[in-house]
């Protein structure tokens, strides 16, 4: 069973003593923080967020109990918002508490007014701005290889809040399941482990805890401001909600635990769906490609799991697609079956669509807007090889190997009596050049402004741009297709699929060819493989 998927246990928590308990029984029950068998193993950096309030005072008093026993390096972390007049204060009064505890601490204030505006509203970006200063600070404190952990003080009746807050919005199954006692966030490309000890303690409980060992801390008077539908929830729903249930906390918090387990079971379902729907032609720029036909034949809900994860495989960690995104994306997808595309999504995300052919059925690419749809059905130059290799000197004789399965075969031979310039052309994927014409050959990709002059223009010049429009060359795939250059002038010798270069094509004074022909790498040689 996974730690996401084991019930929160809910015991009763009356004494100091019993915060720590169940501290202890959280951590036995989800391993929390990694334990290590060594005495000596170097302390976990846990970065603790402290707002000053009462919870995460008393959780990091708590922690700092067990940080010794549990081998806890414990770092205090603190965002001020700027949202409030006293604000600095709460964050001078978290730097004191942390100095006298003897723990490092770690405070930004973010410019006035950096949260207007943004997405979902200013709670919604202050929430993200406050996980992206975590994630950051436990990066920094962690040793590399290992996985950096945050701390939070979230509680049971957080939970029962967050559990009626995504109901009244609508989530399914993913936001019913509220929050985990084990989260993995993405920040900076790394994974940072999110932990929350508490919660399966009431909020009285940890007042208590907090009287009993005479804690001060801040209270934030913005927290009785009703207009927010949190503090609603908090202050008049629950209340009334627990005149019919008095245990309404405890039972919407365990509906969320029994949901949760749900959704983790249907994620893993639907993982494996995703992994069958995949076809094995993603191009190196990492789309998810699958079987389109497939895909609609699967009844709505799989449908809908099926593309949250492709979107989540491809999207950036901090991108949100709900259910409205994912509905609107299978709509648009039911009416266009035909090959089109790219069709935006947002978050710099497209989807297109390749028609149905004798050897592939239909596909769907959930992609970057600015990335290959489909690994191409010919030499290509992907970004990593543009990237790292940028131009590649071909050999005198022998193969040059190319990037994503393809390779380039070069050979030198005495020209054959007869032979024909243009006619010699006999694959587009095939050149047979000039030898003497072509100086040092080198494989590139096409920069701007490039032109040359194609056989049999009679020498004229034209950008190679417009021969990729002249020849319907889709615009994603120009950026990385192959050209064959003279490294020393930098004169285009073919482009390759395309055309070969008047220069260095062959005449009656020609001696010896240089034979270029595109192959699958370990596979079978396209039929223009020189002889």
């Amino acid at each position: 069973m996974l730690a996401q998927d084991r019930p929160i246990a809910a015991p009763a928590v009356d004494t100091p003593a019993d915060l720590l308990h169940a501290l202890a029984m959280a951590q036995a029950t989800h391993d929390l923080f990694p334990t290590h068998p060594s005495v000596d193993a170097q302390p976990i950096p846990v970065v603790m967020g402290v707002s000053g309030g009462v919870d995460s005072v008393c959780l990091l008093h708590a922690l700092r109990q067990l940080a010794t026993p549990w081998r806890l390096a414990l770092h205090v972390a603190h965002l001020d918002h700027a949202l409030r007049p006293d604000s600095q204060a709460d964050a001078d009064f978290v730097a004191e508490l942390a100095e006298g505890w003897g723990l490092p601490c770690y405070t930004h204030r973010l410019p006035e007014g950096a949260l207007q505006g943004q997405p979902g509203g200013v709670e919604a970006a202050a929430r993200r701005a406050r996980y992206q200063f975590l994630c950051a600070t436990a990066i920094n404190v962690t040793p590399a290889g290992k996985v950096p952990m945050v701390a939070v003080a979230h509680h049971a009746d957080d939970q029962a809040e967050t559990f009626l807050h995504h109901l009244l919005r609508g989530s399914g199954l993913q936001g019913l399941g509220a929050m985990r006692p084990i989260t993995e966030l993405r920040h900076e490309e790394q994974t940072v482990r999110l932990v929350r000890p508490l919660l399966n303690v009431r909020r009285a409980a940890i007042e208590t805890y907090g009287r009993a060992h005479a804690l001060a801390w801040r209270n934030d008077e913005t927290n009785r401001q009703t207009h927010f539908l949190r503090n609603r929830l908090r202050h008049d729903i629950l209340p009334h909600l627990a005149q019919v249930n008095p245990s309404v906390v405890e039972t919407l918090a365990r509906t969320a635990d029994l949901l949760a387990a749900d959704y983790a079971r249907l994620a893993r379902l639907d993982g494996g769906l995703l992994a069958d729907l995949r076809t094995a032609d993603a191009a190196a720029e990492g789309p998810v490609v699958l079987d389109l036909t497939r895909l609609l034949a699967l009844d709505l809900s799989a449908q809908r799991g099926v593309l949250r994860q492709a979107l989540a495989k491809v999207a950036p960690s901090d991108a949100e697609f709900g259910l409205a995104h994912v509905e609107a994306l299978l709509a648009a997808i039911r009416r266009s079956q035909a090959a089109s595309g790219p069709h935006p999504i947002g978050a710099g995300l497209a989807w297109s669509v390749a028609g149905a052919t004798p050897a592939r059925p239909a596909r769907l690419s959930i992609h970057q807007a600015a990335a290959l749809p489909f690994a191409p059905d010919h030499p290509h130059l992907g970004a990593a090889w543009r990237a790292t290799v940028g131009a590649l000197k071909l050999p005198a004789e022998g193969v040059a190997p190319a990037a994503d399965g393809w390779r380039l075969a070069v050979t030198r031979r005495p020209i054959e009596p007869g032979l024909d310039a243009g006619a010699h052309q006999s694959h587009p994927w095939a050149a047979t050049l000039d030898a003497s014409a072509v100086g040092e050959p080198a494989l590139t990709t096409p920069r701007a402004g490039m032109r040359f002059a194609p056989l049999g223009m009679e020498g004229r010049r034209k950008a190679v741009g417009d021969l990729f429009t002249d020849r319907k060359v889709p615009t994603a795939l120009r950026p990385g297709w192959p050209l064959v250059i003279d490294a020393q002038s930098g004169r285009v010798l073919w482009v390759c699929g395309l055309a070969v270069s008047h220069a260095a094509r062959l005449t009656a004074s020609t001696r010896e060819v240089l034979a270029l022909c595109w192959e699958h790498a370990g596979g079978e040689p396209l039929p223009c493989a020189p002889t």
